[in-house]
């Protein structure tokens, strides 16, 4: 694990590194820091040695799930060939408030998984088998977040606002998933029971509701692209429609610097990489930031 960083003036000289209960300082002269977007510990590691960061807008919700077949007739038409793949979806609409709202990381035939990281916070995050198989379709419904809504100016404060929503998560579903129907969900009442949707989830799950938890900028935002979601695919904001909770983590919520070298400005050798460091959204977009850095490198260690 990555510990810290030791500079002989601007230069990258040495990084320190844990290994079970040691540490032991490790040469180096270049680093692709390429951090996920969960790793707070190191985010507050580069913040207390100087590094160049900033706050970076993101996106916050839930996690949605329909009947699989429902999405497959949308996208198919009804009497579809069997042999089809479980379909998918991707979906997004500007707001009235002029944030945007959109689906993110859908999960055909999937599950939504309680993701929790730290003691006492819950995420959920989704994810599908290969086979695509379980009973319905999910994916997070989220709505653009600025630093304008953070708490304070601090450069992690895009964090704080994160742990703040998984806090208010855990205490209301005592450690298990919250539920609740989109129907009580614009309703503002707890789900008592289920309709035509019955959660697939990896972890337990509790009818709850999540206007307890949610900002209004993201509640309200919620319900309005779900009325727009279901004017492009029938049955997409039927009451019936589960929401999860919280989404928190679709990227990160701060940019570690660098410049048109991928090196940072105050640290030579150190090359903020991917999507913790705020330069992608996803498994491909990360890719492609990695190979821009290594060709980067190789170009610089070829001069």
């Amino acid at each position: 694990r990555l510990e810290g960083l030791s500079l002989s003036g601007h230069a990258l000289q040495e990084i320190v590194v844990a290994e079970g209960n040691s540490t032991y300082t490790m040469p180096c002269d270049a680093l692709i820091l390429a951090p996920g977007h969960s790793a707070r510990d190191t985010f507050r590691m580069l913040r207390d040695a100087g590094a160049a960061m900033e706050q970076k807008p993101f996106a916050m919700g839930v996690r949605i799930e329909h009947p699989q077949h429902i999405i497959n007739e949308a996208q198919y038409g009804k009497g579809f060939d069997s042999r089809l793949p479980a379909a998918d979806y991707k979906l997004s609409a500007h707001l009235k408030n002029g944030r945007g709202v959109f689906s993110f990381c859908m999960c055909p035939g999937g599950y939504v998984v309680n993701a929790s990281s730290e003691p006492g916070f819950t995420v959920v995050n989704g994810m599908s088998n290969h086979g695509r198989d379980s009973e319905n379709a999910n994916s997070a419904i989220v709505v653009s977040v600025t630093p304008e809504d953070y708490p304070g100016d601090d450069v992690l404060a895009g964090v704080e606002f994160q742990r703040a929503l998984e806090k208010k998560t855990f205490e209301l579903g005592r450690g298990k998933i919250p539920v609740q129907r989109l129907e009580d969900f614009c309703t503002n009442r707890k789900t008592e029971e289920f309709g035509k949707v019955h959660p697939c989830t990896k972890g337990e799950v509790v009818k709850e509701n999540l206007k307890n938890i949610l900002p209004p900028a993201i509640s309200n935002g919620i319900m309005e692209g779900m009325k727009q979601f279901g004017r492009k695919i029938k049955g997409f904001d039927d009451g019936d429609t589960l929401l999860l909770g919280t989404e928190t983590r679709t990227s990160s919520p701060v940019r570690i610097l660098r410049e048109d070298t991928f090196m940072s400005p105050v640290c030579e050798g150190l090359y903020p990489c991917g999507e913790g460091a705020g330069y992608a959204g996803g498994i491909m977009s990360a890719a492609m930031d990695g190979l821009r850095v290594a060709l980067a490198i190789a170009r610089e260690r070829k001069e």
